[in-house]
């Protein structure tokens, strides 16, 4: 597996004679140019976009994710999924958590109702769901992060960012 993110206020070069025709139609925004270039620097072949959004590769799994002024993006040999988002700590995060988090994450939420808690299970969940290419729905509901036994999650806070990885076992 290989991770890498950065600020896009500081990679302002977009260099589209790198990129496939398939990226260069899909991609809208300086966010998704970026990302492609990195998943391509960092040895996706022949990427483009499939049904969702979702990114593929001929030879590895590839996920992108952008947040405020982050992109991340990773590769690997399994199945993966990125997430990263800025946190919010003004809003009263407890109706979402109600509406999209089950079971454990749920209990660990009103025990410890924290924005930084609230978001690594946020992006643990939208990772999760990335794999499948799904998004941000009721599916989120249908599934715990701690009961998802075939899979694994790496999270790191930075800065005022939560990112999380989740890749198939």
């Amino acid at each position: 597996m290989k991770v890498y993110y950065f600020k896009v206020s500081e990679n302002p070069e977009i260099h589209k004679d790198n990129l496939p025709e398939s990226v260069l139609q899909h991609c809208k925004k300086k966010e998704s140019f970026l990302a492609a270039q990195a998943l391509i620097e960092m040895g996706a072949e022949n990427l483009y976009y499939g049904d969702k959004n979702k990114p593929f590769a001929d030879n590895c799994f590839v996920s992108i994710s952008h947040s405020g002024d982050m992109v991340a993006v990773c590769t690997s040999d399994k199945p993966i999924g990125i997430d990263i988002e800025k946190i919010d700590r003004e809003r009263d995060l407890s109706k979402i958590a109600n509406r999209f988090y089950h079971g454990k994450e749920l209990e660990d939420f009103k025990e410890n109702p924290t924005a930084d808690l609230f978001f690594e299970i946020w992006t643990k969940k939208e990772a999760y769901s990335k794999i499948g290419g799904e998004g941000v729905g009721e599916v989120f509901k249908g599934f715990d992060v701690y009961g998802l036994k075939d899979y694994v999650f790496e999270t790191e806070i930075i800065g005022e960012y939560v990112l999380s990885v989740c890749e198939a076992k």
